[in-house]
Order: structure tokens, then C-alpha cells, then sequence
């Protein structure tokens, strides 16, 4: 995988999103891959403590931990209110790679208004699963190597 990947999606009342999958290279946070999204113009607030949840239509759903601290420097900083990170490492088993993903972004609550919802076509879906794929090759591996220790 190269170091980051990235998409601009539209949700369904025609916001523009930027979504971001990348390697955390920051020390000062566990390392892993993540998926950035950014509200690209005028957008209600991204919820910094919601997961991000993600449905294949086909019953396969998959839960990613929000990792938003991680966009500032650890400390009391404030968060970007127009950009959420998430911890990648969610996308177990993987998705399969010819079915769309909806993406169940979390905003914060305003006026009851619902959480934004994005498509992933067949490209960035298979991008999604080769990541998985390639986090279930490395934690196998881990676990045999730890099996293996004395």
C-alpha cells in the first residue's frame, strides 16, 4: 500500500468529503492505518467520539474506532471540527472488493439533524480491502512469532 490514498466522495445532500487513508507516523500515537474524513465547504460538525460505521448492503458491517485525537498534538488542543481519523484496523474480516460501502459519517448532534452518509465505489472499496488484508497478513504473523517465543 502506498503511504496514503485518497478519494473525494459526495454525500447524498451534495456535501463534498475528503476521505484520507493513511499510516500514522506521528510517535506520539499508536501506529496503524487510519481513514481521515474532511467536510469539504459549509457542513454541520464531525462527532470527535462516535465511531465511523461502514455497511456492504449484504449484511457485512464493520465498526472503526474514532481516533480523532490523534489529529492534534497530544496535549489540550482543540479538534478540527471538520475532519474525523479512524482506526482502520476495524475493517475485520475484509470487505469484500465488487460491493459498494455506505459509510455512516458522525456528525454532531444540531437541530436532529442525522448523520451524513457517503458511497464507496468498487475502486476505493478494493483499496479498503487489500489494507485488510494486509493487517490480517501482519497479525497473523505476529501471533506466530509470538507463539514461537520462549
Amino acid at each position: 500500500m502506498e503511504s496514503s490514498t485518497r478519494w473525494t466522495l459526495q454525500d447524498r445532500s451534495g456535501g463534498r468529503w475528503g476521505l484520507v487513508l493513511l499510516s500514522q507516523s506521528d510517535r506520539s500515537y499508536p501506529p496503524g492505518w487510519r481513514l481521515r474524513l474532511n467536510a469539504m465547504g459549509a457542513q454541520l460538525p464531525l462527532d470527535h467520539q462516535r465511531p465511523l460505521r461502514l455497511e456492504d448492503g449484504q449484511g457485512g458491517v464493520w465498526v472503526l474506532a474514532n481516533r480523532s485525537q490523534e489529529l492534534v498534538p497530544v496535549g489540550p488542543a482543540p479538534l478540527p471540527p471538520t475532519a474525523a481519523q479512524f482506526d482502520a484496523s476495524g475493517l475485520q474480516p475484509a470487505p469484500t472488493g465488487f460491493l459498494p460501502l455506505r459509510l455512516q459519517v458522525p456528525l454532531e448532534a444540531v437541530d436532529s439533524a442525522p448523520d451524513a452518509e457517503l458511497t464507496l465505489g468498487p475502486d476505493s472499496v478494493m483499496a479498503l480491502r487489500e489494507l485488510a488484508e494486509q493487517l490480517t497478513r501482519e497479525a497473523g504473523f505476529g501471533d506466530a512469532h509470538a507463539r514461537q517465543a520462549p
